[in-house]
């Protein structure tokens, strides 16, 4: 087995600069330059050896977590191995059949297993998202440098009044925003604009925290949220908006995900979908499902897709947009 893996990593050395040393499990060891290592792996028993082999990237990193692999030194460095090499690229078999079978039990098709899944990713609340989140709202979508924004606070803002602008909100329109996350968005189109908002967030502890910040902004009968999955409408609304929801639409959702946004609008209402979207076909990588977010599922959304999910809502597309490529 030993043998196994340093092929592999002599594989992996072959095709990087960084020069890494890899301490195995019996005291022998590998290194793939002949000068000081910038990082060293030490691989503590057979059991993270076997994970490398038959997981890959997906296996050493959960060898890492659970105290098999120890790594010293340039922690970057080593990543920046692994991805010269490819070492994250194609899955292995058993990686896409976890992928599979993850996507299977835990996609957000009920409404009880999308709540668990919210609340497994944004259940921390916000003491842990500040540390790393924007000051302006701890928006966490994508933001818009585009406008001549310097920091993230401002690029945040500008996606703001980007995506208002985009529906032609004005004073007194209600408008629904689905996924509101901690309010960002509901409480800049209320103070700027005007507008009543409605959060749709079915995040018991985003809902909480939101509430709170209602309360001392002094935003009441302006502003509100309601703990329900975003399929379970309400009422209707003159516009919507929604940022970065459609990502958690699961591969056979698209349909029933863009029918209950166009559910949300009065006839002739204006909504905007922003999402993250790829180019090309492929499965979400399953260290993002199983750990960070359990049911995600970024686009590739063809024209063909979208029309064909639009054609059976009440949906009407003005315009699409790609924003940028990043």
């Amino acid at each position: 087995m030993n043998s196994q893996l340093k092929k592999k990593m002599a594989d992996i050395g072959a095709k990087t600069n960084v020069c890494f040393r890899v301490v195995f499990a019996d005291g022998s060891s590998y290194q793939s330059r002949d000068r000081t290592a910038d990082v060293t792996i030490f691989v503590r028993n057979s059991r993270a050896a076997w994970r490398v082999l038959l997981f890959g990237h997906v296996g050493f990193l959960e060898a890492y977590f659970n105290g098999d692999i120890d790594v010293e030194g340039n922690f970057p460095l080593m990543f920046r191995a692994g991805m010269d090499a490819g070492f994250d690229g194609r899955p292995t078999f058993l990686v896409t059949l976890r992928n599979w079978w993850h996507e299977l039990r835990l996609s957000n098709r009920s409404i009880a297993q999308a709540k668990a899944n919210a609340r497994f990713h944004y259940g921390p609340g916000q003491e842990f998202y500040r540390v790393w989140l924007d000051e302006a709202g701890m928006a966490y979508t994508c933001s818009w440098f585009d406008s001549g924004a310097k920091t993230l606070e401002e690029a945040q803002r500008a996606k703001m009044d980007h995506v208002c602008r985009k529906v032609l909100l004005k004073a007194g329109e209600t408008f629904a925003d689905i996924g509101s996350c901690w309010g960002n968005l509901l409480f800049y189109a209320c103070e700027k604009y005007g507008a009543h908002g409605t959060g749709i967030n079915t995040t018991t502890e985003q809902v909480r925290e939101t509430r709170a910040e209602i309360k001392r902004r002094g935003l009441e009968g302006k502003v509100e949220v309601l703990e329900r999955d975003f399929r379970d409408v309400p009422r209707q609304f003159d516009k919507l908006l929604s940022i970065g929801t459609l990502e958690h639409a699961g591969r056979d959702q698209l349909g029933e995900v863009i029918r209950a946004h166009a559910d949300y609008l009065k006839p002739g209402g204006l909504g905007v979908i922003h999402f993250i979207g790829h180019v090309g076909v492929r499965d979400t990588e399953f260290w993002i499902r199983k750990y960070i977010f359990q049911e995600a599922g970024s686009r590739a959304l063809r024209r063909r897709s979208i029309g064909a999910s639009v054609a059976g809502s009440k949906w009407s597309i003005s315009r699409t947009c790609a924003a940028t490529t990043h």
